[in-house]
């Protein structure tokens, strides 16, 4: 029996916090992630926050610094290659 595995990483926040980049060691090196607002972005709203890939350690650094507030949640997901 397979275990459900979500298609993205959720990340939920209880306070104010300046993220820079975050650890997707789950990951292979160079994957495309897109950070966004839902778990179902549309190409055509503000949903998507960042696009980038992993670098060799497994991080995701982002382009500029996230201000998240308590509440917020944000989401990365695989993306395949284009």
């Amino acid at each position: 029996m397979k275990l459900h595995h979500d298609p993205f990483f959720k990340y939920a926040f209880s306070e104010q916090r300046k993220i820079e980049k975050i650890h997707l060691p789950e990951l292979k090196p160079h994957t495309n992630i897109i950070i966004c607002k839902t778990p179902s972005p549309k190409a055509t709203n503000d949903d998507i926050l960042f696009t980038g890939a992993t670098n060799d350690e497994g991080w995701m650094v982002f382009p500029r610094t996230l201000i998240v507030m308590p509440g917020d949640v944000f989401y990365a997901i695989e993306q395949e290659p284009s």
